[in-house]
């Protein structure tokens, strides 16, 4: 019987980058977040991995496992790319301390001592502090012995049904045979195959669904641009703050009237829903975040397209595959 690749999860969120690599072939073993409503979501989507809710900082027993993913959180990026300070660590750490996870994913790498890496974050990582942080993780990685693959993916160029750009750096340890590891191509776009549209994954759901879709108003900030995508198009990126999400497709579209400023039209204007962004993002429809609607869209929108996840994972699991019928 073919044995099947096992993976460890960090950071992971309700799981949705673990989810594609289930339906790639990887066995998922154990899982670790210290959001109780994206735990929550993970054990209604995973209920038989073992998933230990706490701050990584205080876990020392992980599994071993061939590959490790991790998804590290990255709200302070974007806030340490637009500050400059003369003692770039020690003043960090006091601003946040977030921005140091990726120091626990390089320690955890020595207890679960996997072949592969897998990790995915956003556009700041590599801007903040002028590139600081981004070259701190990759020459992390290559200390440890790992040959690192950065890339920028959009992820509705495989499928996704929205535009969501986000950064990927897939590691392989340097005692892997003959394995240069290549970013899949596209699949989706200009001569390909057409985008997915935003209709294709939510039509038929409620228009007015009570309870599920954030009803504040429309403030200044979030009519500086467009947030309406139509039914045949791919949709906005799912965000994880639910004021920002982006408006449901029916009815007329934005207006532009200048620089940063679009007007709504009609009446038929509200954001997605939760169960909404949970669809354009791929999720399994049992997910169950708990907690109110603002956890929910948060946990969703925090979510890596499972789609993208199992595209990026399939060489690993190809090669695998080839090297144990060489052997």
């Amino acid at each position: 019987m073919e044995r099947k690749l096992i993976a460890v999860s960090l950071f992971s969120g309700c799981g949705g980058f673990d989810w594609g690599a289930q339906q790639a072939g990887v066995e998922i073993i154990w899982a670790n977040d210290n959001d109780p409503h994206a735990a929550n979501a993970y054990r209604s989507i995973f209920p038989d991995v073992e998933f230990v809710e706490d701050d990584i900082r205080n876990i020392t027993k992980i599994p071993s496992a061939d590959i490790l993913i991790g998804c590290y959180p990255c709200t302070g990026f974007s806030i340490a790319a637009r500050r400059k300070w003369k003692d770039r660590e020690e003043r960090n750490l006091k601003a946040d301390k977030n921005n140091f996870l990726y120091r626990e994913f390089l320690r955890v790498i020595d207890i679960v001592q996997p072949k592969y890496l897998f990790v995915e974050n956003v556009r700041g990582m590599t801007s903040a502090e002028g590139g600081w942080f981004y070259k701190q993780q990759v020459e992390g990685f290559q200390g440890k012995g790992y040959q690192v693959y950065p890339q920028w993916l959009n992820a509705m160029n495989y499928g996704v049904p929205q535009s969501r750009k986000r950064l990927f750096l897939v590691g392989i340890k340097d005692n892997v045979p003959e394995f240069e590891y290549e970013f899949p191509e596209a699949t989706h776009g200009e001569g390909k195959l057409p985008f997915v549209s935003l209709g294709s994954a939510i039509s038929g759901m409620p228009e007015w669904p009570e309870g599920e879709y954030c009803d504040i108003s429309f403030h200044g900030h979030y009519l500086t641009r467009n947030r309406k995508r139509a039914w045949e198009r791919p949709s906005y990126t799912i965000v994880a703050h639910s004021h920002h999400v982006p408006l449901h497709p029916m009815g007329d579209p934005m207006i532009f009237i200048e620089k940063d400023k679009w007007a709504l039209q009609g009446d038929d204007n509200r954001r997605l829903s939760w169960r909404e962004c949970a669809a354009i993002q791929e999720l399994p429809i049992e997910i169950d975040p708990g907690g109110n609607m603002h956890n929910k869209y948060r946990v969703v929108g925090n979510a890596v397209p499972p789609q993208l996840a199992k595209t990026l994972i399939k060489p690993v699991v190809a090669y695998e595959k080839e090297h144990a019928s060489n052997n």
